[in-house]
């Protein structure tokens, strides 16, 4: 199997261990991203996970709208939006690490499967 395959293979599995979670896996990565960086600008969130500003934008308004994360404007520089999980946003965040983690554990015997 090529690494392509294998993470083709692996992206898909992420996906269908997130559709009970109703999350995406950009939108889990926004989430994730937010657990492990508590107060952070939408800038450095797109950057991280490789998306532009404008496309993250649209994901965090959904991400807004769903009650998961909050966003304010600086109070020195209105272009700037900060981010922070809301509490359901953090239990989400904890179960997706959960899901991650099983898709993980499930990579180690394929590796060795593939040696």
């Amino acid at each position: 199997m090529t690494l392509l395959e294998v993470v083709l293979q692996l992206h898909g599995e992420f996906r269908r261990s997130l559709e009970p979670l109703r999350v995406t896996p950009l939108q889990a990565g926004v989430l994730l991203f937010l657990h492990r960086h508590a107060e952070a600008r939408l800038t450095d969130a797109a950057a991280a996970l490789r998306v532009n500003p404008p496309t993250l934008s649209v994901v965090v308004t959904d991400l807004v709208r769903k009650r998961w994360v909050a966003k304010r404007r600086s109070v020195t520089d209105s272009r700037v939006v900060h981010l922070r999980l809301s509490r359901r946003g953090q239990a989400l965040a904890r179960r997706i690490k959960d899901r991650v983690r099983d898709v993980k554990s499930d990579l180690t015997p394929r590796k060795e499967a593939s040696s």
